[in-house]
């Protein structure tokens, strides 16, 4: 098995850094953003989880009465 130097090893996290840099030049402010679109979707899928936790809820007490 071949040995790196601590040198070596620099240099290739120097390289990646490098090559994987991003040009990020868009001119973005913090909060500006319209997330309605999320808030509809996220308060659907708290709708929906409650719903189906209720149903499971109900269907597990019928099939305790029932079994009983």
């Amino acid at each position: 098995m071949a040995q790196t130097t601590q040198s070596e090893g620099a240099h290739a996290t120097e390289a990646l850094a490098h090559a994987t840099k991003i040009q990020d030049t868009h001119p973005r402010k913090a909060g500006t953003m319209d997330i309605t679109a999320q808030e509809r979707t996220f308060a659907a899928f708290l709708r929906a989880v409650t719903r189906m936790s209720i149903v499971i809820l109900v269907l597990l007490i019928l099939l305790a009465l029932v079994n009983a």
